[in-house]
C-alpha cells in the first residue's frame, strides 16, 4: 500500500469519528482546503510537517492517527515510517535529515514479539555492500529504537560523530567491535573510555526485508 493511500484512509477515518469537513481541519491545521482534499484523494502525499499539523488540530500524536483499524478482521495492524536517513552499510554516512518517506504494516503483535512498539519501531534502507551478504544496499531494516543494549553477534544501527552505519557489534572488555559480514572491511574498534569519540547505539535490527 502506498504513502499516500495509507494517509488517506487514516485522514478519512479520523474526519469521520470526529465528525469534521474538509475545511474544518484545513482551518485547524492552517494548509488550505484543496491540500486536504488532494490528500483524501491520493493525489497528493503528507509531508513530516502537514502530518504534524494535522495530528496537532486533530489533538493526537502521529502514532494515533494510524492506528485506526483497517477493518474489524485485522484489529492489530499498525503503520512504522520508513525514514529517508539511510544508515550506510559501508564507510558510514548521514545522508539525509530523518524525514518520513512511506509506511509500512506491521501486525501489533509481530512488534510486541520483537520486543516494540509502534513507538520505538523505525524502518530504514542499507546503503553500502560492507554488510553483504546478510544486508545488501537497498535493503530495507525495521530497528528497535528501545533495545539499545549490546548483545555479541547482533546487528545494530549505531552512529560515530555525524555517521550512520549497520554494523554487527561484539563486546569486549572496556571496548566494543564494530563488525562487518563482509570481510573485505576490517573492524572498527571503539575504546569505551575514549571521550574524544562520538558513539552512540540507536537501536537493534530485529527485521530486514530485500526486493528482488
Amino acid at each position: 500500500m502506498s504513502a499516500e493511500k495509507i494517509t488517506s484512509l487514516a485522514l478519512k477515518y479520523w474526519l469521520t469519528k470526529l465528525n469534521l469537513k474538509q475545511q474544518d481541519i484545513a482551518d485547524k491545521a492552517g494548509i488550505t482546503q484543496s491540500h486536504i482534499s488532494n490528500m483524501l484523494t491520493g493525489r497528493r502525499g503528507m509531508t513530516t510537517e502537514n502530518l504534524e499539523k494535522i495530528c496537532d488540530a486533530l489533538d493526537i500524536t502521529i502514532p494515533e492517527f494510524f492506528a485506526y483499524k483497517i477493518d474489524e478482521d485485522k484489529p492489530d495492524v499498525e503503520f512504522i515510517p520508513l525514514l529517508k536517513a539511510r544508515p550506510r552499510a559501508g564507510n558510514g554516512g548521514l545522508e539525509t535529515d530523518g524525514d518520513i518517506t512511506g509506511w509500512y504494516s506491521f501486525h501489533q503483535s509481530f512488534l510486541t514479539r520483537k520486543g516494540g512498539s509502534v513507538e520505538t519501531m523505525r524502518l530504514f534502507h542499507v546503503a553500502g555492500d560492507s554488510m553483504s551478504p546478510t544486508l545488501n544496499d537497498g535493503d530495507m531494516v525495521l530497528i528497535n529504537l528501545k533495545q539499545k543494549d549490546v548483545t555479541t553477534g547482533h546487528v545494530y544501527l549505531i552512529r560515530i560523530d555525524d555517521e550512520l552505519m549497520i554494523k554487527r557489534l561484539e563486546t569486549k572488555p572496556g571496548k566494543i567491535i564494530l563488525k562487518s559480514d563482509n570481510p573485505d572491511y576490517e573492524p572498527i574498534e571503539i575504546n569505551k573510555d575514549d571521550e574524544s569519540v562520538n558513539f552512540e547505539i540507536h537501536g537493534r535490527m530485529v527485521w530486514s526485508c530485500r526486493e528482488y
